[in-house]
This record gives C-alpha cells, sequence and structure tokens, in this order.
C-alpha cells in the first residue's frame, strides 16, 4: 500500500466550512486506499491527533500545537518530522504552502492540491475593487509554481482547461468536491430561503446586494424567511429583521438543509468551484445563482438549478421557485442526479489516485 502525506494548515475537522469540508472528504478516501499520515500546519490541541485518528482511520502530526510560526519554523519542524520516515507521495493543500517543498530531504512525488488558480482570484477580487485584500500571486510565478509539481489538482473544469493548456493533460488533475446525496422531502409552500456561506468578501457583498436589491421585492408578494448561516452571519448584524434570520455557524448539514426550500448563492465574483452549491445540489433542494457561481457545474443550468445574471433576473428566478412546486421537483430530482453522476467520491478523486499509482 502507498504511503501518502498529505500537508495541510485547515483544521479541517470543524464540519461545514467551506473548502475544509472538500479537505475532509478528500482525507476519507485517501485513508480508505493509502498508508495515510496528515499533518497540520496549524495551531491544533494535541488531543486532536487521537480524535482524528479514530475518526479517518489515518495517522495525524501537529508541526506545533500552542502558536503560529513562520514558514521557516514550521519548514525546520517538517524537516525534522520526515527525518525517520519514507513516504511516496506528499500532497500539499493550497499553493501558499508550497515552501515546505523547499525543506525536502528526499525525493518524493509531489502533488498541488490547488484547490483555486490564484492570479484568477486575484483578477475578480481586482475588477470589483477589492484589490490588496486576500493572497494573490501574479500569473507568471503562479505559473511557475505549478511546475514543480508533479500534479496539479482543481476543482473545476474551467480551472482544469487553464491548468491544462500550461501544464498539459499529463500533469494536470480534475479532482471537484464529492457529495453523497441525501434527499429531503420538499414542503408543498415555500417558507425559508436559505443562505450558507463563510464570511469571505466575495460571500458578504453577495448576501448584502441580496438583501438591499431583491429582497424587499420578494416579501412584498410572498411569506417567506431568509435565513442565513455560517460565519458570514459575524458581519450582518445590522440586516437582520425584516424576515431575516441570523442562524449563525452550524455544524449538523442535516438541519440547515432540511429546514430549506430554496437554496440562494448570489455571488458575483471570486474563483474556483463553489461547494455550497454543490452541497445544496446534493441535498436535492432547489438552487439559484449567478453564472459565477454555476462554474464547474454549468450541465447543470436550467435543468438542476437556475441561473440569474442581475437582480431582477434573480428575483424573477427566485419567485418562479417559490410557486411552482412542479418546478421545484424537477430541479430536486436533477439535482440529485447531477450529483450522482458527477460528484461521487470515486468519480472525482479516481485522478488523484491513478497519479499515485
Amino acid at each position: 500500500m502507498k504511503k501518502v502525506l498529505l500537508v495541510t494548515d485547515v483544521d479541517f475537522w470543524v464540519k461545514n466550512a467551506g473548502n475544509k469540508t472538500r479537505i475532509r472528504r478528500l482525507v476519507t478516501y485517501l485513508a480508505d486506499k493509502v498508508q495515510l499520515t496528515v499533518v497540520f500546519s496549524c495551531p491544533v490541541p494535541g488531543h486532536v491527533e487521537m480524535i482524528l485518528r479514530d475518526a479517518f482511520r489515518a495517522d495525524f502530526f501537529i508541526l506545533e500545537k500552542n502558536k503560529h510560526l513562520d514558514s521557516n519554523g514550521y519548514g525546520r519542524k517538517f524537516r525534522a518530522f520526515l527525518k525517520d520516515k519514507k513516504f511516496d507521495t506528499i500532497i500539499i493543500e493550497y499553493i501558499h504552502c508550497s515552501y515546505f517543498l523547499n525543506f525536502l530531504i528526499y525525493d518524493v512525488q509531489v502533488i498541488l492540491d490547488a484547490h483555486d488558480i490564484i492570479s484568477d482570484r486575484a483578477d475578480e477580487f481586482q475588477k470589483n475593487g477589492h484589490s490588496g485584500v486576500v493572497y494573490e500571486l501574479s500569473r507568471e510565478k503562479e505559473i511557475g509554481i505549478f511546475k514543480i509539481y508533479d500534479y496539479v489538482a482543481v476543482l473545476c473544469e474551467p480551472d482544469y482547461l487553464k491548468v491544462n493548456a500550461v501544464l498539459g493533460p499529463d500533469k494536470t488533475l480534475l479532482c471537484p468536491h464529492p457529495v453523497i446525496p441525501s434527499r429531503h422531502r420538499l414542503r408543498q409552500e415555500v417558507r425559508n430561503i436559505v443562505f450558507v456561506a463563510s464570511a469571505f468578501l466575495p460571500n458578504v457583498d453577495a448576501i448584502i446586494a441580496f438583501i438591499t436589491h431583491c429582497w424587499p421585492v420578494i416579501i412584498k408578494k410572498h411569506a417567506v424567511q431568509l435565513q442565513i448561516y455560517g460565519t458570514v452571519c459575524y458581519v450582518l448584524s445590522d440586516h437582520a429583521g425584516d424576515n431575516i434570520v441570523l442562524k449563525g455557524f452550524v455544524t449538523d448539514e442535516d438541519e440547515i438543509y432540511s429546514n430549506a426550500d430554496i437554496v440562494i448563492n448570489p455571488v458575483k465574483f471570486g474563483a474556483g468551484l463553489k461547494i455550497k452549491n454543490i452541497e445544496a445540489l446534493g441535498h436535492g433542494v432547489p438552487l439559484v445563482t449567478t453564472p459565477h457561481g454555476a462554474r464547474g457545474i454549468e450541465r447543470g443550468m436550467g435543468n438542476a438549478f437556475l441561473v440569474a445574471d442581475n437582480d431582477v433576473e434573480f428575483i424573477r428566478a427566485v419567485e418562479s421557485v417559490i410557486v411552482d412546486l412542479q418546478l421545484r421537483i424537477k430541479l430536486s430530482e436533477n439535482a440529485i442526479r447531477l450529483i450522482a453522476d458527477s460528484f461521487s467520491a470515486e468519480s472525482c478523486f479516481q485522478p488523484l489516485m491513478n497519479a499515485i499509482g
């Protein structure tokens, strides 16, 4: 059995938190296929190692339990960790953790789980007036780092095509976010419209714009409630009221989606695959999103979910789902079918397993 090391700076044991969920699914999958070790480069309580070992059937090692270190500090601890261990493959989560490659002490296959194209994200933020807000790389530097790796994995087809054009199909992997379908009963009448997100700037921008421009029109005609989940609630205290309920961070996905009659994601910019859209579709909840939100799931547009390009279209799409039970049933059935066909763990992660060998 291959020995694989996954290096991450994300405390992914916290459930229902965007890309953390993606890493959880990856660790769960790999633990059944390889002899897996996970290294954390973020402060984590020591007892978590044992909890995770039991939960994932993998080995876990925390480089520093009590404080954040700089890259040299983590790198030295990483080198010491490797001294008496030999791995066949090392997977690095996120391009900003590529500094670990400088501390390798033997030749080994290295794979970057890039998630997003950072230079594209920087361009999107700049176009929307938010330059310098997030970690940035120039396209030239990002491509240069990509070329260091044996393989680079991304989450959605548009990103795959861009990386593939530079690295070629032999070094580019498409590894989306997998979901286990879990159908919920559709109610006869729509009561709750749900938004789930972190406090990441594009999410905050999206929901404030929706509350400002769309929600007043919708609640004039329909007796519905907007329920907002996730850390995005921490910056929305001024927007509670008018049938808007801030639910906050909830670890149980079923609690969220069993209460949802419609899920919205009016995100306008950012990067990569929108994991919360995939999760909503996996639960069979009718989804209304934007063209940007549909990146990587374009084949489901119009049949598994609805897409709206501006406020007027978004209002119209949400209202059409509110009033039409048959439309909700169709969207729900097609969403479950889309997820089952294209977003199982095997279909998402098999390219990575092929690379590991």
